[in-house]
């Protein structure tokens, strides 16, 4: 299997390579190589479908004696999850993306018309690049022995990930490789046309990918936070974590590109910005590769990959993109002719470049954001910036994630989700104001008075807003602020689709995306800075306790049929009862503890119940504790406070260490501090690892000890004996549950969805357009139902 999977990787490599030579060819003249370069951008596509039919095929199989098929799969998946598993690691994701790529390569064939030798030579060698990188991580390489190199044949895999194993994991990823793959035709088209000298025509075919990319980014940032928010019991969808912000970047700048190349088609302007968003646009996404799977995150996402051998072939490619980039763009910024825009403000040209502005500062704010880990990372830099950064913002010297593992001693660090939180929301706004007025101006000027006429309604739609929101206790000015600005918005947006929808459905995709977006921003609002605190519930079976007008029933721990613990509650609010059974239970293939919400939703909130834990009936003098938990042991009062390292024995290596709880005890009206420890110790006779457990002792003739330890979620086992601690009562078993209120958070997904449904629309517009304008005629957009035949004549659009 090894043989033809690398086999298989190596002739869809050449492939690649073939189509390179060839369209090169084509390009200094030689016609023939035309017929060579389209073969090869077939046969790439039917090589790399057999490359990834042959990974599900051993996935299928089971053939866990192979490495990769090992590590992220086992005999209990079934067919869904075990197909999706070929995509969990490095090697099956980066196929995934270049089989995407290959399918929209076909795509250009015959499609791009003079631009296609330079599109489909750039798309081609990117594709080659990250064949590359699949031959370097080979995902048909055998499992070996790592003492003595011969092949194992294991009965079971490790299995896939519990936090993987979930609905959105066969959809999420292959969403995100599409918008991936499909950024980097608009990449393409943009080096074609400095290479040709064509600064025009290249938008036009370009656009309908820009937008494509844009819709499927989109789409795969709303499944990966629903994704979050079902799951992983947080209780957000949007963390700022540092891999969720390197693709929510490269959507931000085609953002921008969109705005920019509409503009460009309609007047002409901002040819010299369209080409630097375009070629940015694939080196961000890139970069946003780079970052994941570099190790560079390692200690500051849960979504890192390790580097496996891949580092400096990931820097490589991507100084290659950057630099190639940047110097092609320079090298032809004084050939790209500069056509003015409108100089009135209140034009959509200036609306329109504002925009963009303001797109383009937020990708940048977000991207150094994320990117601190690398900037620290520079010698000297570290720790000057770190004592510079952390006077205003919050940081993660590596101890966020674990606060059990040691701050980087060479001044590495990356921003706490606090510095997106501090500085995001202002450029929002100005975005938002953007919005509601930009889709009401002209392209050169402005009626005012019709302006203001159609501004009345929505203006008194979002004064109305901003009172109710008043009204149920929104007071932060800020949030009125968002509140008001995006019910404004979709005022005019709506009064804008209204209008455009006379002239055909298809025309209505901007001003729905827009509306979208401002959906969103109000659901945001209402579940993230109005969302109740998360409060803790812990109950016996049979006890019942009321939070947030809702009585919560503990019906004890039970087993599903999959044998995955839930703790079961049965949940009332007078007039409808329901059940809540949020998952909690160990994972003893993966050694993980798994937990997943229970989420609740109704039209203005959704009730959200995430497991936090659950104590098993017990003795007294044997109780479990977190940080900062307190609890009775007898006549002691016992608050563990945090554990105690021993860093130099750690950092040694000399197998000898040890971890103290440290505990406040009070005893008597008396307060005091002990310390019992777990020591590891190598025994000089077996050489072996052994467990020392050491306990303190305490006033009144007793003793506490620790039995168990948990470093990542911080609680340990404590065991009391001696006096006073003889025959105390049996504690009975309790499930913890942590539980908040999120209003509107329902319309964060309507919102995306609008957003996402309107790109599709404003795609197969300017796909339409775009087609006809090529060929010389203009377009009849259709105004009933959808149809995917254009009706070409000489009329003007919309007439």
């Amino acid at each position: 299997m090894y043989l033809l999977g690398t086999f298989l990787i190596v002739t869809s490599l050449a492939m690649a390579l073939l189509t390179v030579v060839s369209y090169a060819l084509v390009i200094r003249g030689n016609r023939l190589a035309l017929t060579y370069g389209r073969f090869g951008v077939y046969a790439t596509l039917a090589s790399v479908a057999m490359v990834y039919t042959l990974l599900i095929t051993v996935f299928v199989a089971r053939r866990f004696d192979i490495e990769y098929v090992n590590n992220y799969s086992s005999r209990d998946l079934d067919f869904f999850f075990t197909v999706a598993a070929s995509w969990a690691g490095q090697p099956g994701s980066f196929l995934n993306w270049i089989l995407w790529g290959a399918l929209a390569a076909t795509l250009l064939v015959r499609r791009s018309k003079h631009f296609e030798p330079y599109t489909l030579l750039v798309v081609q060698a990117i594709q080659a690049g990250l064949l590359m990188f699949v031959l370097i991580l080979n995902p048909f390489k055998p499992l070996l022995d790592a003492t003595t190199g011969l092949p194992l044949t294991p009965v079971d895999g490790r299995g896939l990930n519990p936090l993987l194993h979930n609905f959105w994991m066969i959809i999420h990823p292959p969403v995100l490789f599409i918008g991936y793959a499909l950024s980097m035709i608009p990449f393409a088209f943009a080096v074609g046309a400095l290479v040709r000298r064509d600064y025009d025509t290249w938008v036009t075919r370009a656009l309908p990918w820009a937008i494509a990319a844009w819709s499927f980014l989109g789409l795969a940032l709303l499944l990966g936070g629903y994704w979050a928010y079902e799951t992983l019991g947080w209780g957000g969808y949007w963390g700022w974590d540092p891999v969720e912000n390197s693709s929510l970047v490269p959507w931000i700048i085609l953002t921008a590109l969109m705005h920019g190349m509409v503009q460009q088609r309609t007047h002409g302007g901002l040819r010299k910005t369209n080409l630097a968003l375009a070629l940015t646009v694939y080196v961000t996404v890139f970069y946003a590769t780079f970052l994941t799977r570099s190790g560079v995150y390692a200690n500051f996402s849960v979504h890192s990959f390790v580097a496996e051998g891949i580092f400096e072939g990931l820097v490589a490619f991507l100084v290659l993109l950057a630099v190639g980039s940047i110097a092609l763009f320079f090298w032809r910024w004084r050939d790209i002719p500069a056509n003015p825009l409108s100089d009135k403000f209140f034009s959509r040209d200036s609306f329109f470049v504002l925009a963009i502005l303001s797109f383009v500062l937020v990708a940048l704010v977000i991207g150094i954001g994320t990117s601190m880990p690398v900037i620290s990372a520079i010698p000297g830099v570290g720790h000057t910036l770190q004592g510079w950064m952390g006077a205003t913002f919050e940081i993660d010297d590596g101890t966020l994630m674990n606060p059990q593992a040691l701050p980087f001693e060479d001044g590495r660090f990356s921003l706490a989700p606090s510095f997106y939180q501090q500085t995001t929301p202002p450029l929002g706004l100005v975005i938002i104001v953007l919005m509601t007025l930009g889709p009401l101006m002209g392209w050169r000027d402005s009626n005012m008075r019709n302006l203001l006429r159609t501004l009345r309604w929505p203006a008194v739609a979002a004064v109305i807003a901003a009172i109710v929101a008043m009204f149920i206790d929104v007071r932060d000015l800020l949030s009125l602020f968002y509140v008001s600005g995006a019910t404004f918005a979709i005022g005019t947006n709506l009064v804008m689709l209204l209008r455009t929808l006379k002239g055909g459905w298809l025309r209505i995709g901007g001003y729905l995306a827009h509306m979208g977006f401002a959906v969103m921003v109000i659901g945001m609002i209402g579940s993230s800075a109005y969302a109740t605190p998360e409060t803790r519930l812990s109950l016996a079976p049979g006890e019942s306790a009321r939070l947030f007008g809702y009585e919560f029933i503990f019906n004890g721990y039970q087993l599903d049929e999959e044998q995955h613990g839930v703790l079961d509650f049965t949940v009332s609010d007078g007039t409808r009862t329901f059940s809540a059974r949020p998952y909690l239970y160990e994972n003893q293939q993966m050694g993980l503890t798994t937990t997943q919400p229970s989420i609740h939703s109704f039209f203005w909130h959704d009730l959200y119940v995430s497991p936090a834990g659950y104590d098993p009936e017990r003795d007294a003098s044997r109780p479990v504790l977190g940080q900062g938990e307190t609890t009775s042991i007898g006549p002691y009062i016992v608050t563990f406070n945090g554990f105690n390292l021993d860093t130099a024995a750690m950092s040694s290596g000399t197998g000898d260490m040890q971890v103290g709880a440290q505990l406040t005890v009070l005893y008597e009206g008396e307060e005091l501090e002990v310390e019992p420890y777990v020591r590891v110790a190598v025994n000089p006779t077996t050489a072996e690892q052994e467990l020392i457990y050491v306990p303190a002792e305490l006033p009144g003739g007793a003793s506490l000890a620790v039995v168990s330890l948990d470093p990542a979620s911080r609680r340990i086992l404590l065991e009391g004996s001696g006096t006073g601690l003889e025959n105390l009562p049996v504690i009975p078993a309790k499930g913890v549950i942590a539980v908040s209120v999120k209003p509107l958070v329902l319309l964060v997904w309507v919102g995306v969805i609008m957003s996402v449904v309107g790109g599709f629309i404003a795609l197969v517009r300017r796909y339409l357009e775009g087609s006809a304008m090529l060929a010389g005629v203009r377009v009849r957009l259709p105004k009933g139902l959808p149809t995917w035949t254009p009706r070409l004549g000489s009329r003007g659009v919309g007439k």
